[in-house]
């Protein structure tokens, strides 16, 4: 049957078949919203509060405020220098199903939040201590490290015989080192 003969059950009713358009004009992709971009901890909080105050119900809004909420990471917490902003920080985690629409509780996992929120009170705690790098792992008493003074009051005072006698073979390293070894 070609282009233009008529359908013989439908007559002329239906129109005729023609070619396909060149071009199918379809709706553009929506790109979806960028994140906020990092700037430091207090413009994560200002931004997250922004979008908190928003509360609209629209998947282009649940992602951006995803996508900002996401920024948030371990590592950037532990850049942060200010207690203040992380202050703030620990209580947006701790209320963070406190009834927005769509809030932390969403953008985290309960894991996740977790995570952050034991980073964020450790350097907290690390700031208030006046540190900015954690100490050094390593054993809770290594003879090695300790100074003198400390050194001779614990071959004074410990109750344990063994650690004693690591801690004479030190001060006995530290003063060969000082004088030379014994002949």
């Amino acid at each position: 049957m070609s282009v233009r003969q008529p359908d013989l059950f439908y007559a002329d009713k239906h129109p005729h078949r023609s070619a396909p358009p060149v071009r199918a004009y379809r709706k553009a992709e929506k790109s979806t919203p960028a994140a906020f971009a990092w700037e430091s901890m207090a413009s994560w909080v200002r931004h997250m509060h922004r979008l908190f105050a928003i509360e609209s119900p629209s998947s282009d809004h649940y992602a951006r405020v995803r996508t900002t909420a996401r920024e948030l990471t371990v590592e950037r917490i532990r850049q942060c220098r200010h207690a203040d902003d992380l202050t703030r920080c620990e209580a947006m985690l701790v209320h963070a199903d406190s009834g927005w629409l769509y809030g932390l509780d969403r953008a985290f996992t309960r894991a996740e939040r977790g995570e952050r929120l034991v980073e964020v009170r450790n350097r907290i705690v690390l700031l208030g201590l006046g540190r900015t790098e954690p100490k050094a792992k390593g054993p809770r008493l290594d003879p090695m490290r300790l100074p003198d003074v400390a050194l001779l009051r614990l071959i004074q005072t410990h109750a344990d015989p063994r650690l004693v006698e690591q801690l004479r073979a030190e001060r006995q390293r530290r003063l060969d080192a000082i004088t030379g070894p014994k002949p």
